[in-house]
């Protein structure tokens, strides 16, 4: 069983660190475009995305997308037992709709773009869920599976919570800290494409880049723009202090 882990390294970083700084518009490949949705609402969330987001924060997006198919086909209950997650509040929901599950994932961090965000006092984790619950909205995507894309978009940096939760929301959350490397990959054989697609998509085709860096200092800059953006007890928050502690600093925020 080819697991994700042996994909990346320390911290989820990956061979293709190295290959540029994540600026600039990224190219989704034809492997990768297979593995989307059919519905039109996909279409236009992953174009959004592309025209919002630098090419780091974009690949970032559908590892996480990738990685999510695998954690929504898990059972919660019997991965809380074998690797430590917490157990699924009561009434949870496992099921997402593939289309919204692509639209969260893709659109999750496009509350840091400059278009969507700059100009918003919320924090960027709920700028990105209204993005996504308006672009759902208007291919007419009923009320609930709207709310299960805001939901995980805006708990996507709350850790206890959205582990919690079922569904998109859960998914999400965990993908999220499998490309940063705090919670196990899912096995490569558990996601639609193969385990050898997987690879190859993870390690060249989606390159990471400078991640890490990239979304650490999109947030903080909005914050430093917008103190509202960055509540004392919240990840943006923790991102800020850091930054305002050491602000000659120029590598990965030391929060992150």
């Amino acid at each position: 069983m080819c697991n994700l882990a042996n994909i990346h390294g320390t911290h989820g970083i990956n061979d293709a660190t190295s290959s540029g700084s994540g600026s600039g518009s990224g190219t989704i490949p034809a492997t990768a475009r297979a593995l989307i949705p059919t519905h039109p609402a996909c279409a236009d969330a992953l174009a959004l995305a592309k025209a919002s987001l630098p090419a780091s924060i974009l690949y970032h997006s559908f590892r996480v997308y990738l990685y999510a198919q695998a954690f929504i086909r898990q059972d919660p209950a019997s991965q809380s037992i074998v690797i430590g997650a917490p157990a699924p509040a009561p009434g949870h929901v496992d099921k997402a709709y593939p289309h919204v599950l692509f639209v969260a994932c893709i659109l999750h961090d496009v509350g840091t773009s400059s278009t969507h965000g700059d100009a918003i006092p919320e924090r960027f984790e709920v700028v990105g869920a209204d993005v996504a619950a308006r672009l759902l909205r208007s291919h007419g995507i009923s009320d609930g599976e709207v709310r299960d894309a805001w939901l995980a978009i805006s708990l996507h940096t709350s850790p206890g919570i959205a582990e919690r939760l079922g569904g998109t929301v859960r998914a999400l959350r965990l993908a999220v800290r499998a490309d940063f490397g705090s919670y196990p990959p899912p096995p490569a054989d558990q996601i639609p494409g193969g385990a050898d697609t997987l690879v190859n998509l993870i390690r060249w085709q989606l390159p990471r880049l400078e991640i890490e860096k990239d979304l650490g200092d999109a947030v903080v800059r909005q914050a430093l723009l917008k103190p509202q953006k960055a509540p004392a007890a919240s990840w943006p928050g923790d991102l800020v202090r850091a930054h305002e502690e050491d602000p000659k600093w120029n590598g990965v925020n030391k929060a992150f």
